[in-house]
């Protein structure tokens, strides 16, 4: 599917002066560490034998799809905001290296786990890394990855030192859920341009992704 963008008019636009602002910075970047409940979304997958992986990224990607400021993208010196965003995720390959994956998003719960489950079966025996590892012409996509053996409370992510363009792809780490009180904890941390996006879209995002979690399985009758 072709994902078509619109070119905001800076000089008209209501965030001219924090964009501006922000964008002189050689890093534009900022991130936030959030304490997620994840409760409802493990006892899901365990029920169902479903991936918790799978099921967060689908989470995660339509959670952000779903907030305007998650779609901008700073390309080519123009402000872009697209119709949608491709989530892209690390996978760990069986000798121990990683390889990045995509999918092009949809919203369909069905459709994007398959989509994934495909590539990552695919991705963790594919020790022959491509030379496209990471192609940095597409801005169009998230950056996920998670660390599932570590229970972490704050990170950071590597940044091309003034790439202003990959700088506005927002990046998104989690960790691994434990049990504390009863309830499935896990950290979610998400970093992304301040250029483009403001404290409360930011929030808006973290938000999303725990009201979708609340309200998993309603989500994933509607959207089959």
């Amino acid at each position: 599917m072709k994902n078509n963008y619109k070119v905001i008019d800076v000089s008209k636009w209501n965030r001219k002066t924090q964009f501006l602002w922000f964008n002189s910075f050689d890093n534009t970047t900022y991130g936030i560490d959030v304490r997620l409940d994840v409760t409802n979304l493990v006892l899901y997958s365990k029920r169902t034998k479903t991936s918790f992986f799978i099921n967060f990224l689908y989470v995660l990607t339509v959670a952000l799809n779903e907030i305007e400021e998650f779609r901008l993208r700073y390309v080519n010196n123009e402000v872009r905001l697209y119709d949608f965003i491709n989530p892209t995720f690390t996978i760990k390959c069986i000798d121990n290296t990683y390889n990045n994956a995509k999918i092009e998003y949809t919203k369909s719960y069905s459709e994007f786990y398959k989509r994934v489950y495909e590539v990552k079966e695919y991705e963790k025996t594919n020790i022959n890394h491509r030379e496209d590892y990471n192609d940095s012409s597409l801005y169009d996509e998230f950056y996920f990855s998670c660390l599932p053996t570590l229970d972490f409370i704050g990170m950071t992510h590597p940044m091309i030192y003034g790439d202003k363009s990959s700088q506005s792809c927002t990046r998104a780490l989690w960790g691994k859920y434990v049990l504390e009180n009863d309830r499935y904890k896990m950290t979610l941390n998400l970093t992304t341009s301040h250029a483009l996006v403001d404290g409360f879209p930011m929030a808006d995002g973290f938000n999303k992704v725990q009201e979708i979690i609340e309200n998993f399985e309603k989500t994933v009758e509607i959207f089959k």
